[in-house]
């Protein structure tokens, strides 16, 4: 049976699942040209099978698959509802080396040693059991196939001028995460999990993103903004109170942020 969640993360419950939407397609659209820096240097190559995991509105799907044409992708996630939105996308941009499943990352019902390179990006956070779902990925990787992991920490994410209530609100979204499985500052842990699962040759790097790159809005939109979702419900009212006090550095003409984006990668022996 399908799990009817990735942990922590559970799209169709959210105030406005159309905000959501909109936010994780205009996340995917943000962090296009770093993935394809992250995807350069960790060896994806055209000819690959590659697995998308947790693959959402299909945005990233479509890039890998315009990176490994002529090899073929598979994007597979826990949501009907978003594998919707996915094969209306790939309708939108017909391409023959692209398809989606309806799949648990928990029980990955996709047969053994097929994958030459998996990815999951902004995944891991949400997991109550990392290791096991990186287990399940080796287990259907072809040998020497690799897995690469992108997540962040929230201790990497900084804004200046840094409004009062940031760190307490910051704090607030992760315990609420953190209550339904999740984990906030799981960039670190990244390679100790695949490590762990069984992976080899393994590495871990940061990527950083700022404000500079993409606009202060935009920043705080992709790292702080939809946060007030995780707050739990005591502290939801004072969670509203602050995202407005950290959206008013939008009229400070200097003001800056910055999030580091981690990235682990293990070969399957």
């Amino acid at each position: 049976m399908l799990q009817s969640t990735a942990g922590s993360y559970a799209f169709g419950s959210f105030q406005s699942n159309e905000s959501e939407l909109r936010r994780l397609k205009r996340q995917a659209e943000i962090a296009r040209d770093l993935e394809h820096r992250m995807w350069r240097r960790v060896g994806l190559a055209q000819g690959m099978n590659v697995l998308d995991l947790a693959c959402g509105p299909g945005v990233t799907t479509l890039e890998l698959a315009r990176v490994v044409n002529p090899g073929h992708v598979l994007g597979v996630d826990v949501s009907e509802a978003l594998l919707d939105e996915a094969r209306e996308e790939l309708r939108r941009t017909p391409m023959s080396n692209v398809s989606f499943q309806q799949g648990d990352v928990y029980a990955l019902d996709l047969g053994d040693q097929r994958f030459d390179f998996a990815y999951a990006r902004l995944l891991f956070q949400h997991l109550e059991a990392p290791v096991e779902v990186a287990e399940n990925v080796l287990r259907v990787l072809e040998p020497g196939g690799m897995f690469c992991v992108v997540d962040v920490d929230d201790e990497w994410l900084t804004l200046h001028p840094r409004p009062s209530s940031f760190k307490a609100f910051t704090r607030w979204a992760a315990a609420g995460q953190r209550q339904r499985g999740g984990d906030r500052n799981v960039g670190r842990k990244l390679g100790t999990y695949l490590h762990r699962a069984g992976f080899t040759e393994v590495h871990t790097f940061v990527e950083v993103l700022t404000s500079h790159d993409i606009g202060l809005e935009t920043f705080l939109d992709i790292t702080t903004g939809f946060k007030h979702e995780q707050v739990s419900g005591e502290y939801r009212e004072f969670a509203r109170n602050a995202l407005e006090e950290i959206y008013s550095v939008l009229d400070e003409p200097h003001a800056w942020g910055a999030v580091g984006v981690f990235v682990a990668t293990g070969r399957k022996p």
